[in-house]
Parts: C-alpha cells; structure tokens; sequence
C-alpha cells in the first residue's frame, strides 16, 4: 500500500507541475508578442523618418517651398538664405530628426504679429493696436497736409487734415491702445502750434499775435524773442494759452482721443 501511495503521490505531483507549468508558458508567450511589438513600433518609426529624411524628399520640399516664395519663420531666416544655411547645419538637423531630439522653435508672439495695420501690446493679455508702420504713415500724411509752404489758408488745411484725420479715427479709433491715440492727438496740435508759430514769422507779428489773443507783455515779449525754434515754442505757456484745444475744435478738427483735455 505504500509503495502504490506514493506512485499516486508521484503521479499527482508531475500533473499539478504540468498544470502550472502551463499558463506560465501561455503567459511567456504573450509577453513575448508585447515584447515584439514594442520593438517593431520604434522600429516603424524609425523607418517612416528615415524616409522623410532621404535626400529626395527633402530636396523636393525645398523646391516646393522656394516656388512658392515662403515667409521667414520665427527666426527670421529667408528662403534665398536657406540654402547655405541647410549645407551648413543638416547633418545635425538630419541626426536630431531620426534620434527624436529635434526641437522646433517656438510659435505665432503677438506682439509681432501684423494684421491689417494692427498689431499687438506686450501685456499679459495681448492688446489690439496700431502697428508703428500704419502710426508712421498716419504721421507722415500729416506731415504733408499741415507744410507751411503749401500755399493754402490756415481754414483749407484744417478742412482737408479732419477729412483725413475722421476717416483715420473711423478705422484705427477701433484699437484698445488709447493711450497711442492721446500720443498721436498731442503731436498733431504740437506740430500745428510749430506751423503757425512759423506763419508769424518774425519778432514784431509774434508779440502782437499773443498780446491780441491775451498774453502778458512780459510773456509776449519773452516768447517772440525766444532764441528757441518753432518746435520747441510751440510747447511754451504763451503758446497754449492762445492755441489752446478749444481753438482747433472751433476748425473742425476732431479729437483722435475722446478724453484729450
């Protein structure tokens, strides 16, 4: 009796091995297949860049991007001044690109962004505003309606520089920059101090020009003997006070920022 226990013990023993035994080798085998996988999916990969990477591919991609005249990216770079740049840094570029160690440079900074003639503020929350170019072409059209040499009455310049200046505010009036606006207000009355100031001419009309519209003698005579230029004494007290805001409100002249004062 013994001896046929133990053959049963025996017998038990290798089938409860076996059994064991079996889900080990199944699971052996799906981790073997994960395993595969895993590697033939860098692999894919690795394969797909490669091929964007042949010498073709990218010569291609260049041509289609030179014909089509593309703009510089975020680092300025033209695409006349691509090519040598490509001969020069390709090679690491080519490497970084089938590693996964290439970095873009970083995207669209408001602030640098142009859009029918607005562009951006530097705040957190980026502000609509004129960009310089439309601010420096506003100036320059102005510059050009308000020249003393212009042979017009003083009436006939302001009639034509609202026209402009009412048009300009009905589109740009639109930015969330007013203090760009109070700027560009302050510099027309500036400038149109400096012209009149220059229409007066000489010492004698210019002290009887300020006494005529209220100033002191002693202020008058200060002022038109000024050894300062027209730009400079059009910011002068004396020129304030009798080319004051409600002056060229009374031409028609429209206010660019509402709460000028």
């Amino acid at each position: 009796m013994s001896d046929k226990r133990q053959k049963n013990q025996l017998v038990l023993a290798f089938t409860e091995e076996g059994r064991s035994e079996a889900p080990k080798t199944s699971q052996e085998g799906t981790e073997s297949r994960t395993a595969k996988c895993e590697t033939e999916r860098p692999a894919s990969h690795e394969q797909l860049m490669e091929e964007v990477c042949e010498r073709e591919n990218c010569w291609q991609a260049y041509k289609r991007v030179k014909a089509n005249k593309g703009s510089p990216g975020i680092d300025g770079l033209k695409v006349g001044e691509l090519s040598g740049y490509l001969k020069q840094h390709w090679p690491t570029i080519r490497e970084q690109l089938l590693r996964g160690t290439y970095q873009p440079q970083p995207v669209a900074r408001p602030v640098e962004r142009k859009f029918l003639g607005f562009s951006f503020s530097y705040n957190k929350e980026p502000k609509r505003r004129i960009a310089p170019k439309a601010l420096l072409r506003c100036k320059q059209k102005i510059r050009e309606l308000t020249q003393r040499t212009r042979g017009i009455s003083l009436e006939q310049m302001m009639k034509e520089l609202a026209a402009y200046l009412r048009g300009w505010k009905s589109y740009f009036g639109f930015c969330q920059t007013p203090s760009l606006l109070r700027q560009l207000d302050q510099w027309i009355r500036h400038r149109l101090r400096s012209m009149i100031w220059k229409q007066w001419k000489h010492g004698p009309q210019r002290y009887g020009k300020l006494r005529q519209r209220g100033v002191g003698k002693e202020l008058a005579a200060q002022t038109a003997g000024s050894p300062h230029g027209p730009w400079r004494v059009a910011n002068s007290p004396a020129l304030s006070i009798v080319l004051p805001l409600a002056y060229f409100d009374s031409l028609g002249l429209p206010r660019l920022f509402d709460g000028l004062a």
